[in-house]
């Protein structure tokens, strides 16, 4: 029994050393599938380099692209080194879906049209501003429905708007090169905002009959800063604030693809439109509802002959339109506006007591002594009854200013003779 014991023990053992020793066989054949594997790694390693390379020469496959491509806007920018700062983020939630581009970010249709409002100020001079519509005495807010295919005349507007959403207001620092032509042509937006196409270039311009009150010297652009970047080119910052935007088929129908029928039913809509915004206040608009009304009366009265029954009619539905329309100007302190508008008015009904003193009142805003005081005489000549106390109170004030004239004539003649002596 002890000797079976002790063969049991002595196989155990050698079972035990057989063990061991296939313990270290597969240690050290371990080793070789180790070092095997090292080789394919460097080798893998190797391949995926050379993948690498050939991709960055052939390009990477789209799958491989994750960043979306650029907007057309914003390829724009960065191709013309404009740099955009946005100073306060729109809503993209008033984003309409037909402006989301497919790979994310802006895609505005084409034609469509912004109303935004902007300023324009030299880096160098951040406290003063060039222009800014905000400050017009003349214009809305809102500065103006932008075409992008046609009204815009300064390229990298349309490019700048299309990279914002509604609610917006954006910086775009813009370099010299890309300024070229734009003395020449914010010379034309600032005529508008100011609405000096009238007394500026006008043979029929209202003269002043005040001495102090002098034209503005002639030459160059008109404006000594405009005149200052023609000849001394710099980088400008253009700050653009986005209101909204009115896509394609949203726009109302155009007046040339509009029927006689149908332009001859929206012309009282659109009066009734006016006065009604004229009632809220807001006198831009109504203004722009009046206009809109007399192009269609334009266009209507162009495929009659002047001198028939039916020119003459439409010709004479011109009268209560430029009337609201004058005075419309007339509160948004438009006073050459409001001479020209009253005067077409005039023109067809020259005994119109409304177009009459609104003339009145807008040569007085104006210092045309003279002017004014023959308007408002012939309103107090046509309705005595009703208009008397109303001229009075006019005249009286126009007194005020005509002394006012003179007083200043004597301090600016006093200021002469000192000088020379």
């Amino acid at each position: 029994m002890s000797r079976q014991r002790e063969e049991a023990d002595g196989d155990s053992c050698t079972e035990d050393f057989s063990t061991h020793d296939s313990i270290s066989e597969t240690t050290e054949g371990g080793s070789c599938s180790k070092t095997k594997t090292k080789a394919e790694s460097e080798e893998l390693a190797n391949r995926m380099a050379a993948a690498l390379r050939r991709a960055r020469q052939d390009g990477l496959p789209d799958s491989l692209n994750k960043k979306p491509p650029l907007s057309a806007a914003l390829a724009y920018l960065a191709k013309h080194n404009i740099k955009k700062r946005i100073l306060h983020v729109g809503n993209a939630s008033k984003m309409p879906a037909e402006c989301s581009a497919p790979g994310g970010g802006i895609a505005y249709p084409k034609l469509t049209k912004f109303i935004f409002d902007y300023r324009i100020r030299d880096p160098d001079t951040p406290e003063e501003f060039l222009d800014d519509t905000k400050k017009s005495p003349t214009r809305s807010t809102k500065f103006l429905v932008a075409d992008l295919s046609f009204d815009l005349k300064n390229e990298f507007w349309e490019y700048c708007l299309q990279t914002m959403v509604i609610g917006e207001v954006a910086s775009f620092m813009v370099p010299p090169r890309q300024l070229i032509s734009f003395p020449a042509v914010n010379k034309k937006l600032r005529d508008y905002m100011l609405d000096k196409t009238g007394p500026r270039g006008s043979s029929n311009a209202p003269k002043h009959s005040c001495a102090f009150m002098s034209l503005q010297a002639q030459g160059g652009l008109g404006y000594a800063d405009l005149d200052d970047l023609i000849t001394n080119p710099r980088m400008l910052e253009f700050i653009f604030d986005l209101h909204s935007v009115v896509l394609p088929n949203e726009a109302k129908k155009e007046s040339w693809v509009m029927t006689a029928e149908e332009k001859a039913e929206a012309i009282p809509n659109l009066r009734t439109e006016g006065n009604e915004l004229y009632a809220s206040g807001h006198w831009f608009e109504a203004a722009a509802k009046y206009e809109e009304a007399l192009n269609l009366i334009e266009q209507l009265a162009l495929s009659e002959k002047p001198g028939d029954a039916e020119y003459i009619r439409l010709d004479n539905m011109r009268v209560p339109f430029y009337v609201n329309m004058a005075q419309c100007q007339f509160k948004l302190k438009d006073y050459y506006g409001a001479i020209r508008s009253t005067t077409e008015a005039l023109s067809r009904d020259k005994d119109n007591l409304k177009a009459l003193f609104r003339r009145a009142q807008a040569y007085s805003a104006t210092s045309d002594v003279d002017l004014a005081e023959a308007d408002f005489l012939r309103v107090k000549q046509l309705a005595p009854d009703t208009m008397a106390v109303s001229v009075d109170r006019e005249l009286a004030h126009l007194a005020n200013i005509c002394r006012e004239c003179k007083k200043q004539e004597r301090r600016l003649l006093a200021g002469k003779l000192f000088t020379q002596s």
